[in-house]
C-alpha cells in the first residue's frame, strides 16, 4: 500500500473515532500556503485542528514524536488561514493529535498550545 493510501486509511479511522465522540467533520486534508491539517472537526463551539499519525507497525508514542515544533507551526499557519477564510477568528480552537499504531488508537486533545510556538 502506498504511503498516501496508508495516510488516507489512518485519517478515515481517526475521523470515524472522532465523529463517534460527537464531533462534526468540517474539512479533510485542508491545505494552505504554509501547511496542511489532516482533519478539521467541530466539538461543540470549539474548532479542532487534528494531526493524524498512522503508524500501523509502530509503537505508542512514535507518531506523537513526529509532531515537531516545525510541524506545529505549519499547522498553526494553516489554521489561521482556515479561520480567516471562514471569518471564525473569534471561535475557540484546539490542536489535537490522533496516533494510530499497532498498540491502538490514542487521541491527545490539546496536544500543543499555539502560544507555546
Amino acid at each position: 500500500m502506498k504511503q498516501y493510501d496508508t495516510g488516507l486509511k489512518g485519517e478515515a479511522q481517526a475521523e470515524s473515532y472522532l465523529t463517534g465522540l460527537g464531533m462534526l467533520c468540517l474539512e479533510r486534508r485542508y491545505r494552505a500556503q504554509d501547511g496542511e491539517i489532516d482533519l478539521i472537526m467541530q466539538d461543540g463551539e470549539t474548532i479542532v485542528m487534528v494531526e493524524v499519525k498512522y503508524r500501523p507497525r509502530g509503537r505508542a508514542g512514535e507518531g506523537l514524536m513526529a509532531v515537531t515544533p516545525a510541524k506545529q507551526r505549519r499547522m498553526l499557519h494553516a489554521a489561521q488561514a482556515f479561520l480567516t477564510q471562514r471569518e471564525w477568528m473569534d471561535r475557540p480552537v484546539r490542536f489535537d493529535v490522533v496516533e494510530i499504531t499497532a498498540s491502538g488508537l490514542l487521541h491527545i486533545p490539546n496536544a500543543f498550545m499555539p502560544g507555546a510556538l
